[in-house]
């Protein structure tokens, strides 16, 4: 039995540790059965109240902590979402939220409860297409929309958008792809976009217009679906693609070529 001994010990310390790491983390499931309007949460957004916005495929949710209030597009009433259909969420600094679904692009007022649409209507001034999948606020205050066909970024002072695309395979400036997927600005301040033919970040050019340059990692053949791109820290970006794992970007240290391959 005392050669059994210590080994009964350190079993049971491993017991007692794997229980304090269990109890170290609780999750609570809210589902349909508490109200949320649907089971396919796409976005997630926390607003400066600390209340939780939640996008399904079936409404926009406001979860504050003890219950759930749905938005959804209603006929004939222009001031409702635009689509009930979520793709994304963005709260900008002033406090407005920004949403964006299948068919338009919305600003929620809390004021008044209310949705201002955008839509796409025409290619110099509206929105360069009415499915938004990426949403980020810049430091300077504008908003980057990324669509299923272009880029658009949103001018406050004007209420209107600038847009840009893909032209052609020989545009060195232009976008990789019109599919925009994911926006992020690091903390140096560059701006990164991914798309479904790879991921560029935005520069100005000496008539401070807008220009990208696409980034390709060094061997690989094939255009990267870029679905979201993450600033892990101060040097670094983590590239996650539909069908090619997760790539590493070193970008201080190597501006210009993809670093490890994960």
């Amino acid at each position: 039995m005392k050669n059994w001994l210590p080994l009964i010990v350190l079993l049971y310390g491993f017991i007692c540790i794997g229980q304090n790491v269990q109890n170290a983390y609780q999750f609570k499931h809210l589902n349909t059965s508490n109200g949320l309007s649907q089971s396919s949460v796409i976005a997630i957004e926390q607003d400066n109240l600390g209340r939780m916005w939640l996008g399904t495929r079936d409404g926009l949710n406001l979860y504050d902590g003890t219950g759930f209030k749905v938005y959804r597009t209603r006929l004939k009433d222009s001031t409702s979402i635009s689509n009930s259909d979520i793709l994304s969420i963005k709260q900008d600094k002033e406090g407005d939220i920004w949403i964006g679904t299948y068919n338009g692009l919305n600003k929620y007022d809390p004021i008044s409860d209310s949705f201002k649409r955008y839509y796409h209507f025409n290619e110099k001034t509206s929105l360069s297409n009415n499915t938004i999948w990426a949403l980020s606020e810049q430091a300077n205050g504008t908003i980057w929309i990324g669509t299923s066909n272009g880029l658009s970024i949103y001018d406050k002072d004007n209420d209107s958008f600038v847009n840009f695309y893909k032209k052609d395979a020989n545009d060195k400036g232009g976008l990789p792809s019109n599919y925009i997927l994911s926006i992020e600005q690091a903390n140096n301040g560059t701006t990164w976009i991914g798309t479904s033919e790879g991921f560029c970040k935005a520069l100005y050019n000496k008539d401070k217009a807008v220009v990208f340059k696409t980034y390709k990692p060094a061997g690989f053949e094939k255009n990267l679906f870029v679905q979201t791109i993450t600033a892990c820290d101060e040097n670094t970006l983590c590239v996650g693609t539909k069908n090619n794992g997760l790539f590493k970007f070193v970008y201080s240290r190597h501006p210009d070529f993809i670093g490890n391959y994960l």
